[in-house]
Protein backbone atom coordinates (compact mmCIF):
# COMPACT_ATOMS: atom_id res chain seq x y z
CA UNK A 1 0.00 0.00 0.00
CA UNK A 2 2.91 2.39 0.98
CA UNK A 3 4.42 1.50 -2.95
CA UNK A 4 0.88 2.55 -4.26
CA UNK A 5 0.61 5.87 -2.25
CA UNK A 6 4.12 7.15 -3.07
CA UNK A 7 4.00 6.07 -6.67
CA UNK A 8 0.86 8.68 -6.66
CA UNK A 9 2.52 11.16 -4.87
CA UNK A 10 5.50 11.10 -7.69
CA UNK A 11 2.81 11.13 -10.24
CA UNK A 12 1.33 14.20 -8.73
CA UNK A 13 4.49 16.30 -8.19
CA UNK A 14 4.74 17.91 -11.84
CA UNK A 15 1.16 19.12 -10.99
CA UNK A 16 1.67 20.75 -7.52
CA UNK A 17 4.57 22.14 -8.83
CA UNK A 18 2.32 24.00 -12.09
CA UNK A 19 -0.97 24.73 -9.87
CA UNK A 20 1.71 27.16 -7.47
CA UNK A 21 2.23 29.20 -10.37
CA UNK A 22 -0.72 31.84 -11.13
CA UNK A 23 -2.44 32.04 -14.47
CA UNK A 24 -0.71 33.68 -17.13
CA UNK A 25 2.91 32.84 -15.19
CA UNK A 26 4.15 30.71 -17.89
CA UNK A 27 7.89 31.58 -18.92
CA UNK A 28 10.79 30.19 -17.54
CA UNK A 29 14.16 31.56 -17.71
CA UNK A 30 16.27 28.13 -18.24
CA UNK A 31 19.62 29.68 -18.63
CA UNK A 32 21.74 32.68 -19.00
CA UNK A 33 24.67 31.69 -20.89
CA UNK A 34 27.75 34.58 -20.95
CA UNK A 35 29.69 34.14 -24.26
CA UNK A 36 33.01 36.20 -25.16
CA UNK A 37 36.00 37.40 -23.52
CA UNK A 38 34.89 37.55 -19.85
CA UNK A 39 37.74 39.97 -18.42
CA UNK A 40 38.13 43.86 -17.64
CA UNK A 41 37.72 45.54 -21.13
CA UNK A 42 35.71 42.65 -22.58
CA UNK A 43 33.28 42.64 -24.38
CA UNK A 44 30.57 39.77 -23.99
CA UNK A 45 26.80 38.58 -24.99
CA UNK A 46 24.47 37.14 -22.41
CA UNK A 47 22.02 35.03 -24.48
CA UNK A 48 18.98 34.64 -22.22
CA UNK A 49 17.16 31.48 -23.12
CA UNK A 50 13.56 31.49 -22.31
CA UNK A 51 10.87 28.27 -22.48
CA UNK A 52 7.09 28.71 -22.42
CA UNK A 53 4.47 26.53 -20.85
CA UNK A 54 3.01 24.14 -23.27
CA UNK A 55 -0.59 26.13 -25.12
CA UNK A 56 1.20 29.42 -24.37
CA UNK A 57 2.06 32.75 -26.18
CA UNK A 58 3.37 36.00 -25.61
CA UNK A 59 3.42 38.97 -27.40
CA UNK A 60 6.55 39.30 -29.47
CA UNK A 61 9.16 42.28 -28.68
CA UNK A 62 7.12 44.47 -31.63
CA UNK A 63 3.80 43.55 -31.48
CA UNK A 64 1.36 43.46 -34.35
CA UNK A 65 -0.95 46.19 -32.99
CA UNK A 66 0.51 48.91 -30.18
CA UNK A 67 -2.27 48.05 -27.69
CA UNK A 68 -0.45 44.50 -27.09
CA UNK A 69 2.50 43.77 -24.79
CA UNK A 70 5.54 43.99 -26.18
CA UNK A 71 8.29 41.17 -24.17
CA UNK A 72 10.85 43.18 -23.33
CA UNK A 73 13.90 42.21 -21.06
CA UNK A 74 15.07 45.41 -19.16
CA UNK A 75 18.66 45.17 -17.13
CA UNK A 76 20.06 46.33 -13.86
CA UNK A 77 23.02 48.53 -13.39
CA UNK A 78 26.69 46.73 -11.86
CA UNK A 79 29.46 47.83 -11.28
CA UNK A 80 32.05 47.98 -14.31
CA UNK A 81 29.26 46.32 -16.61
CA UNK A 82 26.81 48.10 -19.29
CA UNK A 83 23.94 46.60 -21.23
CA UNK A 84 23.84 47.50 -24.71
CA UNK A 85 21.40 47.26 -27.63
CA UNK A 86 19.09 44.16 -26.81
CA UNK A 87 18.52 42.11 -29.81
CA UNK A 88 15.36 39.96 -30.06
CA UNK A 89 14.14 37.40 -32.06
CA UNK A 90 11.65 37.76 -34.99
CA UNK A 91 7.93 37.84 -34.08
CA UNK A 92 5.89 34.25 -35.44
CA UNK A 93 2.64 35.51 -37.44
CA UNK A 94 0.04 33.21 -35.85
CA UNK A 95 -3.38 33.96 -37.03
CA UNK A 96 -5.62 33.20 -33.15
CA UNK A 97 -9.15 32.14 -33.82
CA UNK A 98 -11.25 34.86 -32.42
CA UNK A 99 -9.12 37.82 -33.80
CA UNK A 100 -9.09 39.49 -37.43
CA UNK A 101 -5.73 39.97 -37.80
CA UNK A 102 -2.36 37.27 -36.99
CA UNK A 103 -0.49 38.29 -34.36
CA UNK A 104 3.44 38.63 -33.99
CA UNK A 105 4.25 36.21 -31.11
CA UNK A 106 7.28 33.83 -29.50
CA UNK A 107 6.09 30.41 -28.79
CA UNK A 108 7.75 27.53 -27.01
CA UNK A 109 11.67 28.67 -26.54
CA UNK A 110 13.10 31.02 -27.91
CA UNK A 111 16.39 33.35 -27.12
CA UNK A 112 17.40 37.05 -26.52
CA UNK A 113 20.85 38.65 -26.92
CA UNK A 114 22.72 41.76 -24.37
CA UNK A 115 25.66 42.68 -25.23
CA UNK A 116 27.62 43.92 -22.53
CA UNK A 117 30.57 46.00 -21.94
CA UNK A 118 32.84 45.63 -19.06
CA UNK A 119 35.16 48.45 -18.12
CA UNK A 120 39.00 48.52 -17.70
CA UNK A 121 38.21 48.50 -13.90
CA UNK A 122 35.11 46.09 -13.94
CA UNK A 123 35.76 43.92 -10.89
CA UNK A 124 34.89 40.28 -11.48
CA UNK A 125 32.36 38.02 -10.82
CA UNK A 126 29.86 40.38 -11.32
CA UNK A 127 26.29 39.80 -10.94
CA UNK A 128 23.50 41.68 -13.15
CA UNK A 129 19.74 42.16 -11.91
CA UNK A 130 17.63 41.53 -15.01
CA UNK A 131 13.86 41.33 -15.64
CA UNK A 132 11.75 39.51 -18.35
CA UNK A 133 8.39 41.65 -18.39
CA UNK A 134 5.50 39.44 -21.07
CA UNK A 135 2.05 38.95 -21.14
CA UNK A 136 1.11 35.48 -21.90
CA UNK A 137 -2.29 34.05 -23.44
CA UNK A 138 -3.70 30.98 -24.71
CA UNK A 139 -5.75 31.95 -28.14
CA UNK A 140 -7.63 35.31 -27.54
CA UNK A 141 -7.30 35.00 -23.21
CA UNK A 142 -5.04 37.08 -21.98
CA UNK A 143 -3.71 37.04 -18.55
CA UNK A 144 -2.15 39.85 -16.57
CA UNK A 145 1.54 41.38 -17.37
CA UNK A 146 4.08 39.55 -15.86
CA UNK A 147 7.91 40.35 -14.35
CA UNK A 148 10.20 37.53 -13.97
CA UNK A 149 13.06 37.97 -12.09
CA UNK A 150 16.78 36.43 -13.19
CA UNK A 151 20.56 37.43 -13.00
CA UNK A 152 23.60 37.84 -15.45
CA UNK A 153 26.22 36.34 -13.78
CA UNK A 154 29.54 37.04 -15.48
CA UNK A 155 32.56 35.16 -14.07
CA UNK A 156 36.41 35.88 -14.83
CA UNK A 157 37.85 34.44 -17.88
CA UNK A 158 39.47 31.11 -16.94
Amino acid sequence: MKAILSSMLICLLPAVTMADRKLGEAATVTSVEVKGDAAPGGKITAVVKVRLDEGYHVHSNKPSEPQYIPTVVTVGTAAGARAGTISYPAGKSQKIEGLSKPLSVYEGEFEVSVPIGLTAAAKLPVTIPATLGYQACKGAQCYAPQKLKFDIKIEAKK
